[in-house]
């Protein structure tokens, strides 16, 4: 595996390539945040005595799409500055809960690398692998992302 260091370009990725990215622990203030901003409030989310004694997770987790959102900026440290634009983002599947207080890092695959008409650009497809402490998926999807050329 490999990790990314500077801000490379679309020729600098090869199919097949598979990148690591930092870890970070989600912590309860970015659950606050997150819910704070989204609006989301179910109890699963906000309430901790229901979560444990209603929810089948035994206590709060996180939103998924606060993993996702977590994930992006792993997922831009791997694409780096030359990044134009995300133009999709599919296939979610999400494994495991994320609590506060867990770690999570990301697998990043480049799947597919297809140079655009202009030729100053390309599209690449990434699989990415979101997984926790213990070293479990607790997310994966596929994206398509927009990047320069700089060769």
């Amino acid at each position: 595996m490999k990790s990314a260091v500077h801000a490379p370009g679309f020729d600098d990725f090869a199919v097949g390539e598979v990148y690591t990215t930092y870890r970070r622990t989600v912590t309860e203030a970015d659950l606050v945040g997150f819910i704070q901003l989204s609006g989301v409030r179910a109890p699963i989310f906000l309430d901790d005595h229901w979560a444990r004694s209603e929810s089948p997770h035994g206590g709060r987790i996180a939103p998924g799409f606060l993993t996702c959102t977590v994930s992006a900026g792993m997922l831009e440290s791997v694409l780096g500055a030359n990044t134009i634009a995300g133009l999709s983002m599919d296939g979610f599947r999400f494994h495991a809960p994320v609590r506060p207080g867990d770690t999570l890092g990301c697998e990043v695959r480049i799947d597919d690398a297809r140079p655009t008409a202009d030729g100053h650009r390309g599209v690449l497809t990434v699989g990415v692998s979101v997984k926790n402490q213990h070293g479990a998926c607790v997310l994966e999807y596929t994206s398509r992302i927009l990047i320069a050329r700089t060769t």
